[in-house]
């Protein structure tokens, strides 16, 4: 897709400002604990990871 990944991380965090991590999680088939190391920028996400979480934030 088209966002870097720290263009996704901060269209993340506004995300979580109205919906939890878990419902995300559950949607997107990403485990929280990726998600919650990827909010902290622990680490990037892997590319396939990156382009659901990517659907997900831009088509809902």
């Amino acid at each position: 897709m088209s966002m870097t990944q720290g263009e996704l991380r901060q269209a993340y965090n506004e995300r979580l400002k109205r919906e939890k991590q878990c419902y995300i999680a559950e949607v997107t088939g990403i485990s929280t604990s990726v998600l919650s190391k990827f909010r902290r920028n622990k680490f990037d996400l892997y590319p396939y990871l990156a382009d659901k979480l990517e659907a997900y934030l831009t088509n809902s």
